[in-house]
């Protein structure tokens, strides 16, 4: 090697694509993954400008070498770094053997040469490298070319060594040089595990390796017939260099066959290199191909491959052509602007955050159709590889179906399903609206609440779908009446809401108030059904009567309540002593709920008197409430308030149980049965299954139902008379007693008389109270008895508290009376000492009554 044109640097490259020798001659080389690199390194890993390569004098032996640095002349390195022989370095003056790593799957290793026995061995050990990358896929004739080309070189330096040295002593030494590279071949040859075999040039083999012996047993034997060996001479006569690679396959194998012409022993050698996974693998990679085009193809979700630099597209599916209604080449070529409806700047940073890692998700975009419109989708940017460069890869899928889906849903979700009216909701989110509207520019607002009457009756006696067709005909006139830009809503059941958002005075509550109540005069008919519907109506005004949502709303209620209580069928608008009377009732409620709680009820009875027989017959129980703070609290003080909250209907179920109760007690206690009458209120009757209560109630205590009376007053009858003619049917099949009380107070109509059988008939104490035994007075009770006895029907005389109204009742002949003149109502121990005593004697002397116990007054 002391001649330095004879030394010849290599340098063995092996990447992801091949493994391949090139020589090195130049100066520079620069080595990277970047087309124009004067060395090509086929691996992502790998920077563009990798490593550089400089051929260097060394001073010492006087022989060049090359140095390799990380990344380019300008001083810019390498993203993953170079390593020789292990070690990370910046620079590194290379020897031969040296190995070099760019990444984890590209590397290289330097070799000096001097003559073609060295580049032999080197053929020999790159072949036959047990290396991994060893059975890479190769370049082979890239490979090929870069051996035949060194052994011209090598056989140009022998011809003239020939011709410059003829001496014996040469010629022993290199006799002695071939015979030790011949074993050295030798010995490489048999031990290589890739088949070698060398044929003469009449098709004879000449020699056969191991491994060819053992991969293919029946060689000798076939010789030139073998498929390996078929057509390899052909007609062709060998000429001097000739190198050639074929592919053959034997059974289910394939190989690589290289062959080369070996001028010193006149014959071809071939190396077979086994490919068989390689090609399941190509195989594999073509169909996976074809799968990925057809996958792209048949998606569903439209495809965009963009460049990331320019914006424009490269490639689309049909998915996406068939979602926008172009053909693919309209797309390809475009900007993505030009599809794309969005704000450039936001969307272009929002680009330049993807990493293969960090796709942009996209919640909500619009594309442009080919007939102009905006086409909603979502999806998702990932960047991505494309033909060797990268892309951004634009996924999306139209989301019109959930948009309309939702849409849907957040309707039902702001409306009411029967009415298709705005719900509560959306109408507090329009009332918040209308008041930043109002505050701001200072003008009027009105809330108004609306309650169809009688409602429940509807429901009760025609059945909820027939509810259901009224309630929907009411909304669908309450939208009639209103302005463009009102809001109607129905609030829930039969309570219906109306937001004015602008009004220039009261007045235009009022007329929209009477318009309402115009449109109601037409009945609502439905089938063989003709109803007429009345509603009332309470009314609040912003700022008079609340400055915000919720004050505006409750005190509209309010003013619903009191039109109500006031006989419905009207309107009423907000003032302050409605929400002084609600605070009061809120107050009387929670003090009702701990009064029953703790047993701060108690019920006393009055009794009923036959004077003519001295036998007391039946007995009233009155409810009593004893508070701590107040002392005994009257009924009249307390019932008129407890009608107007729920907690009525609970205190009147303890009521009438308790009654029962004491009743039975009496009768088990020996005393001779009586009736005891329990008053029902307005609420409770108008309870639509009252008969199942009190059946309920009879069944738990076991009181006989002969021996329970229930009273209600002609008021209470004249709500709901339909309602009235069910129930005390249902009540009278029970056999519980039905009295009539206050009778010939206010307008009594005798027809009552005649629709509801009735046991008993009770004047009003009104009648007894002011009794003076004047004509008019003698001929009004006497008609009463008149009826009452014509209907076959007891007739007790309230209020009876002095000896001359007694007297006039026995000269009219009313036998049974009931007042303070014989007994107040009594506590349960002194109606039962009562009791006994009248049970003790059989009966009460009528001459003595002023003997008994009477009430203070």
């Amino acid at each position: 090697m002391s001649n330095a044109s004879e030394v010849r640097h290599l340098l063995v490259i092996a990447d992801q694509k091949s493994r391949r020798i090139v020589p090195l001659k130049d100066k520079t080389y620069s080595i990277g993954r970047d087309p124009n690199s004067n060395i090509l390194l086929y691996d992502r890993q790998v920077s563009r400008h990798h490593a550089t390569l400089l051929k260097i004098d060394d001073n010492d032996t006087e022989q060049p070498c090359y140095r390799i640095i990380d990344g380019n002349l300008e001083g810019k390195k390498s993203t993953n770094g170079i390593a020789v022989n292990g070690k990370y370095c910046l620079s590194h003056d290379l020897a031969p053997g040296d190995l070099i790593r760019f990444g984890n799957q590209s590397q290289a290793n330097y070799h000096i040469i001097a003559d073609s026995s060295e580049l032999d061995l080197l053929k020999e050990s790159e072949f036959n490298s047990k290396d991994d990358n060893a059975n890479l896929p190769l370049d082979h004739l890239a490979i090929v070319d870069h051996f035949a080309s060194l052994d011209e070189i090598f056989l140009e330096d022998e011809d003239e060594d020939d011709e410059s040295s003829n001496t014996m002593a040469f010629g022993r030494q290199k006799e002695k040089k071939d015979s030790d590279n011949f074993k050295a071949q030798a010995s490489l040859a048999d031990s290589n595990p890739n088949p070698i075999i060398e044929i003469d040039f009449q098709s004879q083999i000449t020699y056969v390796n191991a491994a060819a012996k053992i991969k293919f047993p029946d060689l000798i034997k076939l010789q030139a017939l073998h498929p390996i060996l078929q057509n390899l001479m052909g007609d062709r006569a060998p000429m001097e260099g000739t190198s050639f690679v074929r592919e053959v396959q034997f059974e289910q194998s394939f190989f690589e066959q290289h062959i080369h012409y070996l001028k010193e022993s006149e014959c071809l050698r071939t190396y077979l290199f086994e490919i068989t996974k390689y090609r399941k693998r190509e195989v594999k990679l073509t169909a996976g191909k074809d799968r990925y085009r057809f996958f792209f193809e048949q998606s569903t979700e439209g495809i965009l491959v963009i460049n990331p630099d320019t914006k424009h597209i490269i490639e689309t599916n049909q998915a996406y052509c068939k979602l926008l209604g172009y053909s693919s080449a309209e797309i390809i070529g475009c900007n993505l602007y030009q599809l794309l409806e969005t704000e450039r700047d936001t969307f272009n940073s929002e680009l330049e955050t993807i990493t293969t890692d960090n796709p942009y998700i996209i919640r909500e975009s619009f594309h442009r159709h080919q007939n102009g419109s905006l086409l909603a989708v979502a999806g998702q940017i990932n960047l991505s590889t494309y033909q060797g460069q990268e892309v951004l890869c634009l996924i999306v899928r139209d989301i019109r179906e959930r948009k309309q889906a939702e849409e849907e849903l957040q309707y039902q979700l702001l409306h009411d399903p029967l009415t298709n009216l705005p719900n509560r909701e959306l109408f507090k989110q329009q009332l918040g609206v209308a008041l930043a509207h109002a505050q701001r520019h200072e003008h009027l607002l009105s809330v108004i609440f609306i309650d169809i009457d009688s409602f429940t009756h509807i429901n009760n006696t025609l059945g909820h779908s027939m509810g259901d067709k009224v309630l929907q005909n009411f909304g669908e006139r309450l939208s009639g009446c209103i302005r463009a830009g009102d809001t109607v809503t129905r609030w829930g059941s039969d309570e219906f809401v109306v937001l004015l958002p602008q009004i220039k005075n009261t007045e235009d509550t009022v007329k929209l108030a009477q318009r309402i109540f115009d449109t109601l005069q037409r009945p609502f008919v439905f089938d063989e059904h003709r109803l007429q519907i009345k509603c009332s109506i309470g009314i609040a005004i912003y700022p008079q009567d609340g400055d915000n949502a919720e004050g505006l709303l409750k005190n509209a209620d309010t003013a619903l309540y009191r039109t109500k209580e006031q006989g419905k069928n009207h309107y009423q608008f907000y003032s302050p002593h409605l929400t002084a009377e609600a605070e009061l009732l809120l107050r009387l409620e929670s003090l009702l709920h701990q009064a029953l709680e703790k047993k701060q009820f108690s019920l006393q009875y009055q009794p009923q008197l036959q004077y003519k027989t001295g036998k007391i017959v039946g007995m009233e129980a009155l409810l009593r409430w004893e508070n701590p703070a107040f002392g005994m609290i009257m009924p009249q003080k307390f019932l008129p308030l407890a009608e107007k909250t729920n907690l009525i209907l609970h205190l009147s179920k303890w009521v009438l149980k308790t009654a029962c109760e004491q009743n039975l007690s009496w009768q088990k206690d020996g005393l001779p049965p009586i009736p005891v009458t329990v008053n029902l209120s307005a609420r409770e009757f108008q309870q639509p299954h009252l008969a199942t209560v009190v059946a309920s109630i009879l069944d738990e205590t076991g009181l006989d139902p002969q021996w329970l009376e229930l009273e209600l007053t002609e008021s209470t009858l004249r709500q709901n008379l339909n309602l009235a003619r069910k129930t005390l049917q249902d009540l009278q099949t029970l056999g519980v007693r039905i009295a009539l009380d206050d009778f010939g107070r206010g307008f009594s109509s005798l027809g009552y008389l005649k629709q509801f059988s009735f046991r008993t008939l009770k004047l009003h104490q009104d009648f007894i109270r002011d009794l003076r035994g004047t004509s008019e007075e003698l001929g009004l009770i006497s008609a009463v008895l008149a009826i009452g006895k014509g209907f076959n029907m007891r007739i007790v005389a309230e209020g009876v508290e002095t000896s001359e109204q007694l007297k006039i009742l026995q000269d009219l002949d009313c036998t049974e009376i009931q007042g303070y003149w014989f007994s107040r109502p009594l506590p349960v121990k002194e109606a039962t000492e009562l009791l006994g005593k009248i049970t003790r004697n059989n009966y009460i002397d009528s001459t003595n009554f002023m003997s008994l116990p009477m009430s203070d007054g």
